[in-house]
């Protein structure tokens, strides 16, 4: 029975885009490196940040590191924002009794939600710098579900790209994939997703939680 719900950060719980697009480019301006587009960011979103960097511009750099933590992430809070319905899902998901927990790879996901007001809502979180391999591969999620003493079969990790179905698919988890973040329904489900849903609200029904903490049906 599933009693555990594993979420992504970045365009499953959060519109990041945009920050992403600006810190992006506020790092290329510093370094004269090639500014880039939503759709380039897009692309890459879902990888850790030095991997994200290395697929815009074909190289990470210590430096961009050290100035990117001190100067630009700090001005980025305003530009990240809550996609609508995901606290009514989360209120609504505890009611039930269900384990919460982020699997995401960021390095400091406990910092973000804490930022975002959302911390509250889970039991645990896990990104990328508390694992030895970021996904595709399976450590977060086994790590998460360790950390709550669950087993495989009684998660669902839900996410908005092909490298969260892949990392379910390698933890042996049901892997739920959101179409908001611009990969299609046709490419999660190719990608071995268990069910897709344009975002968290139209999953409602799968746990049970219509009419849950929510405003209307």
């Amino acid at each position: 029975m599933i009693n555990t719900l594993i979420f992504d950060l970045d365009l499953t719980l959060i519109d990041s885009l945009a920050a992403c697009v600006q810190g992006a480019n506020l790092l290329a301006r510093r370094f004269g490196l090639p500014e880039v587009t939503a759709a380039q960011a897009l692309k890459a979103i879902s990888l850790p940040t030095e991997d994200f960097w290395r697929t815009l511009w074909g190289q990470s750099q210590k430096e961009w590191m050290d100035c990117f933590t001190r100067e630009i992430i700090p001005s980025l809070t305003q530009e990240v924002t809550i996609y609508p319905g995901v606290e009514e899902f989360l209120v609504a998901a505890r009611e039930r009794g269900y384990l919460l927990a982020v699997g995401t790879n960021r390095a400091n996901p406990w910092f973000d939600l804490a930022v975002l007001g959302l911390a509250k809502y889970f039991d645990t979180a896990v990104g990328v710098t508390d694992v030895p391999r970021p996904k595709p591969d399976p450590d977060i999620l086994l790590t998460a579900l360790k950390q709550l003493g669950n087993g495989c079969d009684e998660a669902v990790y839900i996410g908005d790209s092909l490298v969260d179905i892949e990392a379910a698919r390698a933890a042996g988890i049901k892997g739920l994939g959101l179409y908001q973040g611009g990969v299609s329904s046709e490419e999660l489900l190719k990608a071995g997703a268990w069910m897709t849903r344009p975002n968290l609200t139209a999953c409602r029904d799968l746990f049970n939680l219509l009419g849950r903490g929510f405003d209307s049906d």
